[in-house]
Parts: structure tokens; C-alpha cells; sequence
């Protein structure tokens, strides 16, 4: 696929000459003028896909030309550096002309413009979005699979760094060369990401700095990831639980018995009962492997596991928006809601993704989905198997939002006799059941946290006591493109007072007892992060420290200009970014961005921090 012919309408001759030069090496065709009268008649003469020009030079800078082409029937880019470039309108990018893009270059040498340039025209071949600064490319996994993104950066021979929350992958001439996944490296950090990755990412442009440690051509790396994807899908199912502790048999036939390197390395590490997850990022396998391996070596009689150490399993359900690998790595269990289109009935997470879901919606725009809870049998199925192990805290959506508390309660009543009847080591069950008063991001920390305390050893009760103290703290707000879908899905709650008259206002919307209520309003969507910032100043202690998340329906540069704001304000102990999925997804729609943030009390720290790499 060809790139697109450039002119450059520069007067600046170091600047011109560093653009044409250096897009020339990226791959572009490039024609360059000096003035405005060369520029006008190569603009309409040549007719390229996209002009770069000073925002000085008449007639480009105030994209007269642009409105020429596009009246004529054309269809050009226009790039016009320095202007306004990052005084628009967050927000209200419907009116802006369509076409132009202001990049901000005062005080940026030759190559700093080039890179800006390069950022925005990459952005507009693969489809990304950049940030307000042109400095990097935001976009989520929901609109551009990472399998589809690769491609796309092969394409355009991109150099850099793609980052998000598993990891990163860094690219030399569109090439993968290197990837990180916490501390496991090379292909086997790319297999993670690639299972894992779902949430929004980062593209940074420019050298990676990586050392090149992955030697395999794209299409074979993407082998290598499906293959380990499959093979870890399915020793997933026949292991244990993977929070469980492996340990060595040496059976009569151990010394007789001919291993694999890679089951020898699994042996050589499991003289001691160790956690599954250990393993997993221990070994340079790729994790599809080396569970798989630890499964033969269960069937051939020379690896057992041991229940985890600790007794209490933490159920949630899927309105929390957790990411599965998060999920996985702290035992907690999601039992899913379901989203109807129609005659269709689709699991939270199972049959839908949130990336198909929004794209189900925009298609579908004649049939607005409708949503429904866990039924009490499927409450029922989950608290009797776990029971049999585990005490069991169970942290769910708002009761104001979803009958699902309320099932989960009616469940328990019909596990009564599970719960009196004592296991083999004589204790008792017990199942706690919480209404979180939060959704998304707000209910998935709280889950987090429940989990976390129980692998510290507290109680079911103990667990239950700590959240319904912590729950008035987690401060949620949230901005939507529109109230549309909360009016259609009944969750308007105290906001109903803001339905109408709002042409150019933003309202800001937050959780207040567990209700959507109408917290603050501002003109022009500019102004809806500072605000949302200004109002979480005052509901903490910008001193001291918080846990903070952000959830978003498909606007990654949304939610990424927020974290930069939350970074800058608040002492963030820890940041969790997921994706709005379907459920939520079908009340908030499109482009919603909430922020959600909980300020611990000195003894609730040790509690509720990230666990040990260890564990």
C-alpha cells in the first residue's frame, strides 16, 4: 500500500528541509515550497494526500486552502504547525473543520516538529488518536485488536514503544524486537500480552531503546502467541486452582523416567510446594507451555498440588470490569451478567467483549440492549462449589443499580444447609455478601481489596467488616458523551433534574449512596477533568496517599489525559485502568470516563496493597 504524497509549505528553511528529509525516510513522498504561491499551486496542482505547513503562511494557516480542496470535491489532510493546536476544545471535536489537524512546535528544534508530524500522520493511517501534545498515539484494544494493530505498524514502518497496563512491546522499523510483561521478557512477555492485553495502550514514536531480544518475524510471533493462548486455555480448565501450591512426588519410577528439559526445570523448582504463578514467571517457557507441562507432570504422578493457604475466595460479578489476568492472579471469581439485544442473551465477558459490544451498538442502532442480573441458580452453583473449600466473600453492583445483591441474598437462603453443616477440619462456612454501592472501576477495587485482605489471612467477617467501612470512601465521578443511554436504561437516578436544556454542558455525575446523582456541570468538555480534579480535592487529602482507577468506554484519550491529571495531583499508591464493559457499557455508552478514588487509613495500607511478586 502506497504512503501518502506530502507537501511541506515551510519558510523556514531548516525546518522544511528537516521535514521533507526526514519523512522522505519514513517512507513518504515529499514536495516541499517555501511561500504561499508555490504552496497554493502545488496544493491544487498536485492534489497530495496530506499538507504540512506553517500556520504564519496565508491562506494554509488559516485552512482557506483546505476549504478550496474540500469544495472541489477533494479529500487532503492539513497539518498546520503552531496556531491553536492546544487550546481546542477537549470534546468538541465535531467543530472543528474537518481535515485539520494544529500541531503545538513553538521552541522545538527541526527534529522535534518532525516527530510531532510523523505522531499525527501515523495517527491518521493506522486510526489512532493523539494525545493533546502530538507527543504519543492512544487508541484501545476494544477498536484495534493488538493482532490488528501490529500490522498496521509494520505498515508504516513505525519505530517506538507500544505501552499499556500488562506490558510493553517495543518495534524498530515495524519490526517487534523486544517486550516486557512485569519481569518476564522476550517472547514469552509477548505471549502474556498478547492473552492479556484488552484495555487501552500507548504508542510512543521514535527510538526504542531496546536491545533486540525477540528474533522471530511478526506473522511467526503471532503463531507462537495463538498456539500459547490455546495451550493455556486449556491446561487452565484441567489444573487446579492456579492460586494453588505445586509440589514434588518422587515416586519408584522417578529416576527411571526420561524428562524434558523444560519438565526438569519445573521439577528442579518445586522440591518445595510452590505457588502455580510462581512457576508461570519463573520459567522462560512461554505460560501456555509450562502449565501445560505441570499438567503431564500431574498425570504422570510426579507433581501434586495443595490448596491455597489461604480460606476465603472473593466473588464478584462482571459489572466490576476487571481485567481477566487481575482477576486470575488474585482468585476471584466472576460470575458474569448478561447483556440482550433483542432475542440475543449474551454473558458479560463470555459470548460478548467489550470491543464487540460497542461495535454491536453502533451497528444496531434500532435495538437498545437491555440488561440482566445473575439468576439465583447461578449464585446458587458458585456458593455451593466454593463452600466446600473456601469461605466465600461475595462484593457486588450497587443494589440502587442491579437486583444482583439481592439474588446473591436469596442464594444464601438456600445454602443454609451448607453453611450448618461443618467440614471435615470442623469449621463452619461462612458467606458474606456486600453491597459495594459502587460499579466498574469502584466495585473491581473493591474486589481487589477483599482479595488481597484474604490472602493476608483475615476472615470472611473480618473482610465483609473492612469494606462496609471503606465503602463510603471510594469516590466515584464519571462524564458521558450523552445521557441518552442512562435515561433509556432507568439508571438516571438524582440526575434526572439534568435531562434537557444542556446544549455545551458537561454534566459531571458520581455515585452518592450507591445512586448516579448529579454532582457539578461545566461549559465545553475542556473543563470537565480540571473540575473532576477540583472536586476530588475535596474529598481527599491530596497529601497523602490514594488508590486510584480509571474506567472508560472505548475513549482512550480521554482517560489517558485524566491519568496524566491524576498523576500530577494526587500521591496515587496504586493505578487501575480498565475498560467499561458491556453491562455498564449499555447504561453509560460511548465515550463515558469515570475516575474512581479510595483514601486508606494508615492501618488499612498493609491490608489492601499489591501483593508480593511472590505470591
Amino acid at each position: 500500500m502506497a504512503r501518502p504524497t506530502i507537501l511541506v509549505v515551510d519558510s523556514d528553511d531548516s525546518r522544511r528541509k528537516g521535514l521533507a528529509l526526514g519523512l522522505a525516510e519514513f517512507g513518504y513522498e515529499v514536495v516541499s515550497a517555501r511561500d504561499e504561491a508555490d504552496g497554493v499551486r502545488f496544493a491544487k496542482g498536485l492534489g497530495p494526500s496530506v499538507i504540512v505547513a506553517e500556520a504564519a503562511i496565508p491562506t494554509f494557516g488559516d485552512a482557506a486552502i483546505l476549504s478550496e480542496i474540500q469544495a472541489a470535491g477533494g479529500q487532503t489532510l492539513l497539518i498546520v504547525m503552531g496556531g491553536e493546536a492546544a487550546e481546542e476544545e477537549e470534546g468538541e471535536e465535531s467543530e472543528r473543520l474537518p481535515g485539520l489537524l494544529r500541531l503545538p512546535v513553538a521552541g522545538l528544534s527541526p527534529v522535534g516538529v518532525l516527530r510531532k508530524v510523523h505522531t499525527a500522520l501515523v495517527g491518521v493511517e493506522v486510526g489512532l488518536e493523539a494525545d493533546s501534545r502530538f507527543e504519543s498515539l492512544l487508541g484501545t484494544f476494544q477498536r484495534l485488536p493488538l493482532f490488528d494493530l501490529l500490522p498496521e505498524l509494520q505498515r508504516t514502518v513505525v519505530s517506538g514503544r507500544l505501552l499499556m497496563e500488562e506490558g510493553e512491546i517495543a518495534l524498530e522499523a515495524g519490526e517487534v524486537i523486544a517486550a516486557r510483561a512485569g519481569k518476564v521478557r522476550g517472547v514469552k512477555a509477548f505471549a502474556r500480552i498478547a492473552r492479556t492485553a484488552s484495555g487501552s495502550f500507548r504508542l510512543l514514536l521514535g527510538p526504542s531503546g531496546a536491545a533486540r531480544e525477540i528474533k522471530q518475524d511478526l506473522v511467526s510471533l503471532i503463531a507462537v502467541a495463538i498456539e500459547d493462548q490455546h495451550r493455556f486455555e486449556e491446561a487452565s480448565a484441567k489444573l487446579p486452582d492456579l492460586a494453588s501450591r505445586a509440589r514434588l512426588e518422587m515416586g519408584p519410577a522417578f529416576f527411571s523416567t526420561q524428562f524434558s528439559p523444560s519438565q526438569q526445570a519445573l521439577l528442579a523448582l518445586v522440591q518445595q510446594p510452590v505457588a502455580v504463578w510462581r512457576l508461570v514467571d519463573s520459567l522462560p517457557a512461554a505460560d501456555g507451555e509450562v502449565l501445560d507441562e505441570l499438567w503431564r507432570l500431574q498425570q504422570m504422578g510426579f507433581v501434586a498440588f495443595e490448596e491455597p493457604e489461604y480460606t476465603v475466595r472473593v466473588l464478584t460479578d462482571s459489572t466490576a470490569d476487571l481485567p481477566q489476568d487481575l482477576a486470575l492472579r488474585h482468585g476471584i471469581q466472576v460470575i458474569p451478567l448478561s447483556v440482550i439485544f433483542g432475542e440475543d442473551i449474551l454473558r458479560d465477558g463470555i459470548d460478548i467483549t467489550p470491543g464487540k459490544f460497542y461495535q454491536v451498538l453502533a451497528a444496531r442502532k434500532d435495538v437498545h440492549p437491555r440488561t440482566s442480573p445473575p439468576t439465583k441458580g447461578s449464585f446458587l452453583a458458585d456458593y455451593t462449589a466454593l463452600l466446600r473449600r473456601y469461605d466465600v466473600v461475595s462484593v457486588h453492583i450497587s443494589e440502587k443499580m442491579s437486583l444482583t445483591a439481592a439474588n446473591a441474598r436469596e442464594a444464601r437462603g438456600e445454602v443454609e444447609s451448607v453453611l450448618s453443616q461443618p467440614r471435615a477440619d470442623g469449621t463452619l462456612p461462612a458467606l458474606e455478601i456486600v453491597d459495594s454501592k459502587q460499579v466498574s472501576t469502584g466495585l473491581g477495587l473493591m474486589a481487589l481489596f477483599a482479595a488481597r485482605m484474604a490472602r493476608r489471612g483475615l476472615s470472611a467477617q473480618a473482610i465483609r467488616d473492612h469494606l462496609v467501612a471503606m465503602r463510603d470512601r471510594f469516590h466515584l465521578l464519571f462524564v458521558v458523551d450523552t445521557l441518552d443511554y442512562l435515561v433509556r436504561g432507568g439508571r438516571i437516578g438524582k440526575a434526572r433534574g439534568l435531562i434537557g436544556g444542556l446544549l455545551g454542558i458537561k454534566p459531571i455525575l458520581g455515585l452518592v449512596g450507591g445512586e448516579v446523582t448529579a454532582i457539578d456541570k461545566v461549559r465545553g468538555g475542556k473543563a470537565a477533568h480540571p473540575k473532576v480534579i477540583e472536586l476530588l480535592k475535596q474529598r481527599v487529602d491530596p497529601a497523602k496517599p490514594v488508590f486510584a482507577g480509571i474506567g472508560h468506554a472505548s475513549a482512550p484519550v480521554w482517560s489517558g489525559r485524566l491519568r496524566e491529571l491524576l498523576e500530577k495531583n494526587f500521591q496515587i499508591l496504586e493505578f487501575v485502568l480498565n475498560e467499561i464493559g458491556p453491562v455498564v457499557g449499555t447504561h453509560t455508552g460511548p465515550g463515558c470516563v469515570g475516575v474512581v478514588m479510595f483514601q486508606p487509613t494508615e492501618e488499612e495500607i498493609p491490608l489492601i496493597e499489591p501483593l508480593p511478586a511472590a505470591e
